[in-house]
């Protein structure tokens, strides 16, 4: 199945028109003829089945055969990240995370963030991208680059925050992840700061560990969001 993404398609639609660079794909790439099957995804659960019509390589249409309306996935994995330095490295995460299945990502600002500037439709055309590739129906929240004194301020759900810092703390693979919503911290390659962690600390969040080595800053977000992807898929 080759997917394709419009953010307005809707499960009533009968029929739809694609873009002349979708056009362009589907009769010189894909090299799809009229009567071929076709689908669609708004990113938010809709499957929408169709079969060309035309395939014109500046315009292509469908009509709909049939709509499948996905439900949100009943356990959600939530990213807090502060982006790396090198924007590539935070581009690749976010591909791999959508691959994931996570549900939102959110880019913190942190004392020791060296990366202060974020590109949320670079980052939406990632997401959308991969979503394509995996073949999902929902595509991941990418929110605005926010403190990370309001983030913790805002959010209360069952949270982990992973840091280097001296003090106790839970191997992250050992801790209960089955829950519905699980947040996730990473800082910056500098680490949390002092005050960050206790702040996390007092609003709930528990200090965990996910390996006895130093990973890099995407690194550890991917591989703390499979460790909960994991265990909630085994439950």
């Amino acid at each position: 199945m080759v997917l394709f993404f419009d953010n307005s398609i809707h499960a009533d639609l009968q029929d739809f028109s694609f873009s002349k660079e979708e056009s362009k794909h589907l009769a010189k790439v894909l090299r799809k003829k009229e009567g071929d099957s076709i689908t669609l995804t708004n990113g938010r659960g809709l499957e929408w089945r169709g079969k060309l019509t035309s395939v014109l390589p500046n315009a292509a249409q469908a009509k709909k055969i049939e709509s499948i309306l996905h439900p949100t996935p009943e356990k959600q994995i939530h990213l807090a990240i502060a982006p790396t330095k090198n924007n590539n490295r935070m581009e690749w995460l976010i591909e791999k995370l959508t691959e994931l299945g996570v549900s939102s990502i959110t880019p913190l600002l942190c004392e020791h963030s060296e990366r202060k500037v974020t590109k949320e439709l670079r980052f939406e055309k990632i997401t959308i991208a991969a979503l394509k590739q995996s073949q999902q129906f929902h595509l991941p929240k990418i929110h605005p680059l926010t403190p990370f004194i309001d983030f913790i301020q805002t959010e209360v759900q069952s949270g982990f925050i992973a840091h280097c810092a001296d003090g106790p703390k839970q191997a992250l693979a050992s801790c209960n992840l089955n829950h519905k919503n699980v947040t996730l911290l990473i800082g910056p390659e500098g680490d949390f700061s002092k005050d960050e962690i206790q702040l996390a600390g007092r609003h709930g969040y528990q200090p965990v560990s996910i390996g006895s080595q130093r990973f890099r800053t995407e690194t550890a977000g991917l591989l703390a969001c499979h460790t909960v992807f994991l265990q909630q898929q085994s439950n």
